[in-house]
């Protein structure tokens, strides 16, 4: 299986060991708008080095494309590769705006290509074993937050290339409430900037959701202070929290403790699953796909909007 990778940047270095890891996958071709950046993530794996994608696709019969590139990069690298055929994996979040998420969308809808999104929060081992624990359980509170402190890249600290705190960064939290509590009727969003000047959106924001089901939800986002990132899920004889940070999940279940140590290979998973979708043209064990990737995007779009009216936002159907 022949796969390149549009983008050499952190995440990508990340999805790249991950491919190295498998047998049955060949890297042949890296881009990036870094030369030295592609060749870096290149040459050690005896891969063509390239600064223009549509130069890549063109060079290459592809089977799948990792898409690892800020999000206000994207311009026509996945709608091209769709259009040809080949199988994307997205980095989150999946687009800058809902119209060009839109656009990818129809693309790999229109061209029956695999689609796989990279949160993989939904592949670490303690989500699996908390969703195992409250499977048949009745959630009624659901609790998050992305403590991460200042965004590392220059492009993470401006709101108009990463989208702030929401979009780019607790994006992770709210896919994990998706996944757990599903869609959201309706979000109010507050936040301010007090402390940072090296940011120019809001350090701090809290976001209250109510969903469709009837569990209320809530995130907060702190870009002030690295502590971690949590979620803790309450309800039906249960509280649990999942700490992504420190990979563990603690807890209670029906008065019986709970602590479970993570392995730490949801990025190894996450790819495995897109490899195996695309090896076996199924991609039923695939978690979150392209379009379920847009809903996550949506979802902290309408906190931004939130946040700039002072108003709660109503979300579309679950269709949308």
């Amino acid at each position: 299986m022949d796969i390149a990778c549009t983008g050499a940047g952190v995440m990508a270095s990340r999805l790249l060991d991950a491919v190295d890891g498998m047998d049955d996958c060949t890297l042949v071709a890296v881009c990036d708008v870094d030369e030295g950046n592609a060749r870096k993530a290149a040459e050690p794996r005896n891969a063509a080095v390239y600064t223009d994608h549509e130069t890549m696709l063109a060079e290459h019969e592809l089977d799948a494309l990792l898409l690892a590139i800020p999000s206000f990069a994207h311009t026509n690298q996945a709608t091209l590769a769709a259009r040809q055929g080949i199988d994307l994996f997205v980095e989150k979040p999946v687009a800058r705006t809902a119209e060009k998420a839109h656009e990818i969308r129809s693309a790999i809808e229109e061209n029956d290509v695999i689609s796989q999104t990279g949160y993989l929060f939904r592949y670490a081992d303690i989500t699996e074993r908390a969703r195992e624990l409250v499977e048949n359980r009745t959630i009624g509170l659901m609790d998050g937050r992305y403590w991460g402190g200042i965004p590392g890249r220059p492009w993470g600290r401006e709101k108009e290339k990463s989208g702030g705190g929401n979009v780019q960064l607790a994006t992770h939290v709210f896919d994990v409430l998706r996944y757990f509590g599903g869609e959201v009727n309706s979000i109010t969003t507050y936040g301010n900037r007090r402390v940072r000047d090296e940011i120019d959106f809001e350090d701090v924001n809290t976001s209250s959701m109510e969903h469709a089901n009837g569990i209320v939800s809530h995130v907060s986002t702190n870009c002030i202070t690295p502590v971690g990132t949590q979620v803790t899920l309450v309800g039906d004889g249960f509280e649990l929290t999942l700490d992504y940070t420190a990979e563990t999940l603690t807890g209670s279940v029906d008065g019986e403790e709970i602590r479970f140590e993570g392995c730490g290979r949801a990025v190894e998973t996450e790819v495995e699953s897109f490899v195996n979708a695309v090896e076996r043209r199924d991609a039923s064990d695939v978690r979150t796909d392209y379009a379920d990737g847009v809903k996550t995007l949506e979802l902290t779009l309408a906190a931004n909007e939130s946040l700039e009216t002072g108003a709660p936002v109503v979300l579309d159907g679950p269709d949308s």
